[in-house]
């Protein structure tokens, strides 16, 4: 069966999400809705402008970690960030959007930066809680300050994922629309991307 939106996500649907945006003018009567190339109706995207709880996630080919730096090398050029509330939503950022995001939201939580749960997979995979400070990027490599909470991490290893604990993130100021977001009858959740 393709079609596996619950009741609940159709009532959303249809109400608009008006905990987020305002719903987009309806068509005029009598006008046929655009069609996409799957030969379904086209739906308007739905802007969020206002802050919202969400975790991120990023993943790299390796890492290393010297008691004050946290280095990860191979970074793709995309991070993923999920909200469960007050709607589910999965979305997707670029390195840069999440490097921008991350360092705005470093400086305003001050002395005390959020944490993270890094992952290190390979022939002795562990599991460590780190404090992540402010973050530079060059190219496919990131380097944050970091401090170690619990866990035993390994001076290198990889692959490794990074998932940051649940942050308010606010819109950054000049940068436009905050997150960009599309529904569909087909899929579990509302699917968004960065606007910043």
């Amino acid at each position: 069966m393709r079609l596996i939106a619950s009741l609940a996500g159709l009532v959303l649907a249809a109400s608009g999400v008006a905990a987020f945006a305002q719903t987009p003018p309806a068509a005029p009567t009598g006008a046929q809705p655009a069609m996409t190339q799957a030969g379904t109706p086209q739906r308007p995207e739905i802007h969020i402008s206002r802050p919202i709880e969400m975790v991120l996630i990023e993943q790299a080919a390796g890492m290393s970690f010297d008691g004050k730096t946290l280095t990860l090398t191979g970074v793709p050029p995309v991070a993923s960030f999920r909200v469960d509330r007050p709607e589910r939503i999965g979305g997707t950022m670029t390195t840069e959007q999440f490097v921008k995001i991350w360092n705005a939201t470093v400086r305003m939580f001050k002395n005390d930066p959020p944490n993270a749960a890094l992952t290190i997979l390979g022939p002795q995979p562990t599991q460590v809680i780190v404090e992540l400070g402010s973050v530079t990027q060059n190219g496919t490599t990131l380097v944050f300050n970091a401090g170690l909470l619990d866990g035993d991490i390994p001076s290198s290893g990889g692959p490794v994922n990074l998932v940051t604990a649940p942050t308010v993130y606010r819109p950054l100021e000049g940068a436009g629309t905050f997150l960009k977001c599309w529904w569909s009858p087909y899929w579990v959740e509302r699917v968004c991307r960065a606007g910043w």
